[in-house]
């Protein structure tokens, strides 16, 4: 949300309002979601199976699952279709007789057999003698052959469900035919409104029904994009319930009589036949995971199931075993025939193949299968992943939000795909889309808030920039009075001819609460103070401000006693002291001709002396509190003397205060140490610079802490 990232919940810097904002647009993006894939759920979840269909290994083909085709080349040796029914009987036994345990044609048998013996008499009416006519008159029809071979073998034949509308239905070769036989098949278990139900079906001839060992709906619509990807193991043409062409193929195969199904009123769950369990749809409906077989030495692609032209049979060029123990299924592949239909495995197939796929599902029980507890369980972690997205993601790094939703979705999908190798349908989308949502949302509302705060901020920073600004310049005009009240260096050293004397002042601050003075009586007396306001900043310079201007006026004042002059100092200042502010000073008055120095302290530190030696002292003195702690306080004047080569050192708090980065004092050991160093320069300009020098290489580049004020002084040779 922005360049410097918190590791505290980004939620913690917005407002109230734009917190709620993003919680409640990441509830409503997860619901949006939710309802997104509860609408158009199967329109995302089926082109992700077909894409499994596609690039996974096929399960292995049952070799117990063939297919004769009647292609080109059988087409171009037998004659055009549709073939004689002789020529099917022949093909029949021909498939029979290699062991084929259940024969299925994925076409009917409506019309009569053109080549019928009547038919042809009718049609050759003069060329034909009447004996000769009535000849073949006496010969079998072509259908009463097939229907014999068709009785002496395992064959079931196909029928069809329509709708009433259909024109199958209405059609006037079909109109007054009678509903074709029942099923030979026993059912048991629940028949749910869910099994299709088709108002009329289509048929085989009578002769050749009559004579099948089963029949089965070969229906297999194609969903609405045009692709079949399931086949309807049960419908109910005229309210019957009918097996389809390979539930029956597998039932005449497995010689069972009963068909179990499981489920309840409201759908079938699985269909059990003999050993086998297929899982369905509430429908009946099985989903196809689409088997094969391994690639040719070539790697080019092969039928999925062994397939045999129809005229080779006719030939007798096959083994005698080749259908040994086999289902063998029977279909049109010859180019310009209408059972063209599309899988998610292959653009363009034949019906007879998938009829192969359903009777292959059924022998393996194995089909794609979308259990009842699939979608509590994906709704289930989607709910979760949102509960995650909403708690972590304002709390989270970007990276760690985009690393989460990657592993997210490689875990989702990387599970739907290991479900579907286990011919299980687990679709990722609830699981991924309503946290997805919520997740974006909350990294966009974020996103947005956080721009807000941030333009607030930029606001309110150029807001303090040029308040910080004008108070600068203020604080910078107050620090240039306030060091325009004092003397300036150069005029310090002119005061007395018979003083050398030296003063710096160095706020912590813009403007600090230090201040010193030094002025001249008019008998050749020289007057000194240093003195240290409580506090730092603007109200201690106002205040010390007040203190020298009113220590000038008093301590100038003729006729009056030093003692007396800082007594009248203190009752002034301590009257309207609403602010209870105090200031310490130490007070000093030298004879440059004597060296007679007289001292007065309030609160201040007793200033230091260094000898002719070099040694350090401080001067002892009793003084008392600062001023403005006791308003009547009656401050002592000491007398002390003042070499012609002693230096004299007044100073504030911020020397012996001075701290350094490892937050240990200058001292008063130290203080005594540089003074003593310090006395050495020669003058006492270089002296206080010394002093400056040292306390500031003590501090190593450190904030100072506290104002900085240093006064010194000594009596010039050949002084008065």
């Amino acid at each position: 949300m922005t360049d410097s990232r918190s590791k505290s919940d980004s939620l913690g810097e917005l407002d109230r309002g734009a917190r709620l904002r993003v919680r409640i647009g990441g509830l409503v993006a997860a619901l949006a979601g939710a309802l997104l894939v509860a609408f158009v759920g199967p329109t995302l979840r089926q082109p992700l199976v077909d894409l499994y269909q596609r690039v996974s290994p096929p399960p292995l083909a049952s070799p117990k699952v063939k297919v004769v085709v009647i292609d080109a080349e059988s087409l171009g040796a037998i004659g055009g279709w549709p073939w004689s029914r002789y020529a099917l009987a022949r093909l029949t036994e021909q498939i029979a007789a290699r062991g084929a345990v259940a024969i299925g044609y994925d076409f009917l048998f409506v019309e009569p057999d053109r080549q019928a013996p009547d038919e042809f008499v009718a049609a050759y009416p003069t060329e034909l003698s009447p004996a000769a006519a009535a000849e073949v008159a006496a010969l079998p029809s072509m259908d009463a052959i097939f229907a014999r071979v068709i009785g002496r073998t395992p064959v079931v034949l196909a029928r069809a469900g329509v709708d009433a509308s259909s024109y199958d239905s209405v059609a006037e070769s079909l109109r007054n035919r009678p509903p074709p036989l029942p099923p030979e098949v026993t059912f048991e278990g629940p028949q749910p409104a869910a099994i299709p139900l088709y108002r009329a079906a289509v048929s085989n001839l009578p002769i050749l029904d009559g004579a099948a060992l089963g029949h089965g709906l070969a229906n297999g619509p194609p969903d609405s994009d045009g692709i079949i990807r399931r086949v309807p193991l049960l419908g109910r043409p005229y309210g019957v319930l009918t097996p389809s062409l390979a539930l029956d193929l597998v039932r005449v195969a497995e010689g069972a009589d009963t068909v179990r199904l499981e489920g309840d009123k409201g759908g079938l769950d699985a269909i059990r036949i003999g050993g086998h369990r297929v899982p369905v749809d509430p429908g009946g409906r099985i989903e196809l995971r689409f088997a094969g077989r391994p690639n040719d030495a070539d790697d080019d692609r092969v039928e999925d199931y062994r397939t045999v032209p129809a005229a080779d049979l006719l030939r007798r060029g096959i083994p005698a075993d080749a259908f040994k123990d086999s289902i063998v299924l029977v279909g049109l592949t010859a180019a310009g025939t209408s059972d063209v239909v599309t899988t998610p495995r292959d653009p363009e197939t034949y019906g007879v193949f998938v009829q192969a796929q359903a009777v292959d599902a059924i022998l393996r029980s194995a089909a794609l299968a979308r259990p009842r507890w699939a979608a509590p369980l994906e709704w289930g972690i989607g709910l979760l992943l949102v509960l995650v997205s909403w708690i972590g993601v304002p709390r989270a790094a970007m990276a760690v939000v985009v690393t989460g939703a990657a592993v997210e979705i490689a875990a989702a999908f990387a599970a739907s795909w290991i479900a579907f190798l286990n011919n299980l349908v687990i679709d990722p989308y609830p699981m991924l889309v309503p946290g997805a949502a919520s997740s974006a949302v909350l990294v966009t509302a974020l996103f947005v808030e956080g721009r807000r705060v941030q333009s607030r901020l930029r606001t309110a920073l150029e807001d303090e920039r040029l308040s910080a600004a004008r108070i600068s310049g203020e604080l910078a005009a107050a620090s240039e009075i306030q060091l325009g009240m004092l003397l300036p260096r150069e005029e310090l050293s002119r005061i007395s001819p018979a003083v050398d004397i030296d003063a710096i002042l160095q706020p912590a601050k813009t403007v600090g609460g230090d201040l010193y003075d030094a002025f001249r009586f008019d008998d050749g007396r020289v007057c000194f103070l240093v003195g240290d306001v409580t506090g730092k900043g603007v109200p201690a310079s106002l205040f010390m401000a007040l203190s020298k201007a009113l220590s000038r006026s008093l301590l100038m004042r003729p006729g009056m006693p030093l003692g007396a002059a800082i007594r009248e100092i203190n009752a002034e200042l301590s009257r309207d002291n609403r602010q209870a502010m105090a200031v310490s000073v130490v007070v000093g008055v030298l004879d440059p001709r004597d060296g007679r120095l007289d001292l007065c302290c309030a609160g201040h530190d007793n200033p230091v002396i260094v000898d002719a030696q070099g040694n350090a002292r401080q001067i002892p003195l009793d003084g008392g509190p600062p001023l403005c702690v006791a308003e009547t306080f009656p401050y002592p004047v000491e007398t002390h003397t003042l070499g012609p080569d002693d230096l004299l050192i007044a100073f504030t708090d911020g020397l012996t205060e001075a701290q350094s980065p490892a937050q240990e004092l200058f001292g008063r050991k130290r203080m005594l140490a540089a003074a003593a160093e310090a006395a050495k320069a020669g003058n006492v300009t270089a002296a206080v610079d010394a002093l400056v020098a040292r306390v500031r290489a003590f501090e190593a580049g450190g904030e100072p802490s506290d104002d900085l004020t240093i006064l010194a002084l000594r009596r010039r040779p050949g002084g008065p």
